[in-house]
């Protein structure tokens, strides 16, 4: 027994090692053959040679034969019968047991048995076509059907020269079996003799094409049924992140689940690097932290490609025990790494390549969806950190300088204690409206986080109102002058000239010591220009201005605008600001900004 085991392993080796390509078609598996090709496989032949063999009982019954082409029967037609049952009965019956039992000794039988049936059933066949005499034996045409199942199977080189064969083994037949060399076949009967010779190769040639044609039909469907799963995956992965919502935690599980429920894996991990230096784990939960300079070395290398399962971190590796494939791709977006993607199937795929590229696109897919959300979560961080920006602008600029006249206001209102009680009631008054305006700017910030410019009197009687607060707090005289021809102002550009002057009213409070205030507003034909000027003690920067949170605001403001502003001063000569924003940006500033309301 153990003789016989060991034969049979020398067998299947040198099976192995023939060249397949030239001898049988690489995807011969009868279960992957669409539905048209399985039913001539399985049935067409099996139909024929039953529709050959009652042919041959029919001639055996009726014709009146030779003793030579008679001389083994009725036992040849039993013969024929009991094989074509055989043959009939093999694919949906006896291989099925059968084939458990093959594989015991050959690796990967494919359809080998199917073939080798074939050839058995061809070699019987011709043996029967000898001792029923050769040359007009009943047998014939059971003969050249028994080379339709061959023909599916073989290339076309297999099949010219199996036909090849099969002429000779025939020729040597009608040699040497029957009448012999000196029967009618080569006389009396020579075109029936080339009919015979030319019939075997139209047999066999036909269905190898129509075969040929019929696997390559179904391949590019196979193909198209590929592509289409592959399209559905990508697709899948893309919707993960786009309906997961704007948080990693959200749409990798969901990407993740998406590549699961595709069944063309089984184990998908994707690692991804933090912003704190971290590796963070998706699809799996380590035992023990990752360490990113391992990481980098197990999965050096840019481009997709596949993995040993030993070659994995001890970390990750238990994630695909059940897995006989692993692929890795680096998920790079913009220029930078994001992290690592790795998928596993529990069973090698037939076209490593072919998944070595999905992997590589769904890793693309990956990592532009993390860097999507990654960078939305930046644009909001900025986005909050402008709007807190501009709140502490619009404070500083607006509550900020009313809360400081109100408190100086109320210091002087203090040290005048007893004096005149109109004057002290006049003061209290406008202190009064003072506040009253504060708690109203207040809420416009709430509302609206800045102050609205709106009513009949517009920017100037806004301007007008801060000279008059002003006036009454600081005790200084303010000169206002406004040229040129009024127009509405974009509401952005009205509220920045509020404030440039409430800012600069601001600073000469607090700084100038000024006898003297004057405000020029000039509407020209190209844009508008505001001058704040002062006699006090000056900011000692006359190139760059005051360096201070205030003019910085002012600037800002400004430059928003596409304007520019100027700061000239001297120590005991005053100050100027000069600003001018030009008609065009201010509008196309306004316009956005009311669209935007």
């Amino acid at each position: 027994m153990a003789g016989i085991e060991a034969s049979l392993d020398d067998l299947s080796t040198r099976v192995a090692t023939l060249p397949r390509s030239m001898w049988r078609r690489r995807d011969t598996s009868l279960e992957t053959l669409p539905g048209g090709l399985r039913l001539a496989v399985l049935t067409s032949p099996f139909v024929v040679r039953w529709a050959t063999w009652l042919v041959a009982v029919l001639i055996v019954a009726i014709s009146d034969l030779p003793h030579t082409n008679r001389q083994f029967e009725p036992w040849l037609l039993i013969g024929t019968f009991v094989q074509t049952v055989v043959v009939t009965f093999y694919v949906p019956v006896i291989r099925p047991v059968l084939l458990p039992q093959l594989r015991r000794y050959v690796s990967s039988p494919e359809n080998s048995d199917v073939l080798a049936l074939g050839f058995a059933d061809l070699t019987v066949s011709m043996v029967a076509v000898w001792l029923s005499g050769a040359w007009n034996s009943p047998y014939y045409h059971f003969l050249v059907s028994a080379l339709l199942i061959p023909a599916f199977f073989l290339t076309f080189r297999a099949v010219l020269v199996m036909v090849g064969v099969f002429l000779l083994a025939y020729v040597f037949g009608l040699a040497t079996f029957g009448e012999g060399v000196n029967g009618g076949w080569k006389d009396s009967n020579l075109n029936s003799f080339i009919g015979t010779l030319v019939t075997p190769s139209l047999v066999a040639l036909v269905p190898n094409y129509l075969g040929s044609v019929l696997r390559e039909l179904e391949a590019a469907r196979q193909r198209a049924v590929d592509a289409l799963g592959e399209s559905d995956l990508l697709f899948r992965v893309a919707r993960a992140f786009l309906e997961g919502g704007r948080a990693l935690d959200d749409a990798i599980p969901s990407a993740i689940a998406s590549i699961r429920a595709s069944n063309r894996f089984d184990s998908a991990l994707v690692l991804l690097d933090d912003p704190a230096g971290n590796v963070r784990a998706f699809g799996y939960q380590p035992r023990a932290p990752l360490a990113r300079d391992e990481l980098a070395r197990a999965f050096s290398g840019a481009s997709a490609r596949t993995i040993a399962t030993r070659s994995l971190p001890a970390t990750v590796r238990p994630a695909f025990a059940d897995s006989a494939w692993v692929g890795v791709v680096a998920l790079h977006s913009g220029g930078e790494g994001e992290g690592w993607l790795l998928l596993g199937a529990s069973r090698r795929p037939a076209s490593v390549l072919r998944e070595v590229r999905l992997l590589d696109a769904i890793g693309g897919q990956i990592a532009l969806g993390v860097r999507n959300i990654r960078l939305a979560e930046r644009v909001a961080e900025l986005a909050a950190e402008g709007e807190r920006i501009r709140i502490a602008r619009e404070i500083h600029d607006g509550i900020a300088q009313m809360v400081y006249m109100l408190s100086i206001s109320l210091e002087t209102a203090i040290d005048r204690v007893g004096a005149d009680p109109e004057e002290q009631r006049r003061r209290l008054q406008d202190l009064t409206a003072l506040a009253k305006h504060a708690l109203w700017e207040v809420r416009q910030y709430i509302f609206d986080l800045q102050p609205l410019l709106s009513g009949d009197s517009g920017l100037i009687g806004a301007i007008r109102g801060q000279v008059r607060e002003f006036e009454s707090v600081s005790q200084l005289p303010v000169e206002l002058r406004i040229t040129g021809e009024q127009r509405a102002l974009p509401f952005e550009t009205s509220a920045a000239l509020y404030r440039i002057v409430q800012e600069g009213l601001g600073n000469i409070f607090r700084h100038a010591r000024a006898s003297r205030v004057s405000v020029d507003l000039a509407f020209t034909q190209d844009g508008v220009a505001l001058s704040i000027e002062d006699d006090g003690v000056g900011i000692g920067e006359p190139e760059g201005g005051r360096a201070g949170f205030g003019m910085g605001n002012l600037r800002s403001r400004v430059e928003a605008l596409a304007g520019t502003i100027a700061v000239a001063s001297a120590p005991g000569v005053g100050t100027r600001i000069d600003v001018r924003l030009p008609l065009e940006a201010t509008t196309h500033t306004g316009a956005a900004m009311e669209r935007t309301a």
